[in-house]
């Protein structure tokens, strides 16, 4: 036989019911722009001003509390861009290479080439102070003029000088390898304006000892430089008078010498000067007369 039927177990909703589910279930609309109540006078200014650049996101409207004085802040959510036309990245510096110190090797090169300089100094020092070298003595003992003649173009003459060289040393023994002599109008200035050049013999002088050196100078032989005008023309005047004054210039180059040790050489210039000629008569021949030697200045 048939069942009866199954009563409903949920209650029937009214119509009062069925209205308050279809608020539950949808949400209600959106109000109009026109219901909406416009911003008061306060709102509208605790919004910031719109700012921004071309091609840069705009900052969203947010309320910030006002910055204190003097405070390095930014004012938005992300600090302004850089200049428009400037970089963005900051300035690029110089790099600085400091250089490497060096190594223990040659630290240690370094330092012995320093250590036997200073010995070397040292030592020569001190041999210097033991020996004392002194310097030579130059005296002319004889200078004498032949064939002086001033009439011709070309000026010519013989010039003969004759020096002592002492060596003043004791424990020093000097070797002059170069002796270069030349003669000068006692009114030549320059130089270039020598009369005669040439060159002595090299000479070896013992210790306290002295040597006999001499040699010719020929002025106006071939080869031979030509003697300026002027020159030649204050020496007409002398010659009127009888003497005419030369002084003698070498250029010497001399080195010390001793057992187991030798210096270095040394230039040395050396000055005669006032050699008064006298001349006999209307000859071209005429010489100093010396009593005794005349003493030579020698500069180092």
């Amino acid at each position: 036989m048939p069942s009866p039927p199954e009563e409903e177990t949920h209650p029937k909703n009214d119509s009062g019911s069925d209205q308050t589910s279809e608020r539950d279930t949808n949400p209600p609309p959106p109000p109009s722009p026109q219901s909406q109540p416009p911003p008061t006078q306060t709102q509208q200014q605790s919004y910031p001003p719109v700012m921004g650049f071309p091609g840069y996101p705009q900052a969203p409207y947010q309320n910030y509390p006002n910055p204190p004085y003097n405070h390095n802040q930014y004012a938005y959510a992300q600090a302004p861009p850089a200049s428009y036309y400037g970089s963005s990245y900051p300035p690029q510096q110089n790099p600085v290479y400091q250089t490497p110190p060096p190594s223990g090797f040659f630290r240690g090169i370094l330092t012995g080439l320093v250590f036997i300089a200073v010995f070397l100094c040292i030592s020569t020092t001190i041999t210097w102070l033991v020996l004392r070298p002194q310097i030579p003595v130059f005296s002319v003992t004889n200078f004498s003029v032949s064939n002086f003649n001033l009439t011709e173009p070309v000026f010519s003459a013989q010039f003969t000088a004759n020096l002592t060289v002492e060596n003043p040393n004791t424990k020093l023994t000097s070797y002059f390898n170069r002796i270069q002599g030349f003669i000068y109008n006692q009114n030549a200035v320059a130089e270039e304006d020598f009369l005669a050049m040439e060159y002595f013999q090299p000479v070896y002088v013992e210790t306290k000892k002295s040597v006999l050196i001499g040699e010719t100078l020929t002025a106006g032989g071939e080869g031979q430089r030509k003697v300026p005008s002027w020159v030649g023309e204050e020496m007409k005047k002398e010659r009127d008078t009888g003497t005419v004054s030369f002084n003698l210039w070498m250029a010497v180059s001399v080195t010390f010498k001793t057992d187991g040790w030798s210096a270095r050489e040394r230039g040395l210039k050396v000055f005669c000067g006032k050699l008064k000629v006298a001349f006999e008569g209307g000859s071209g021949n005429g010489a100093v007369l010396l009593p005794k030697p005349l003493p030579c200045l020698v500069y180092v």
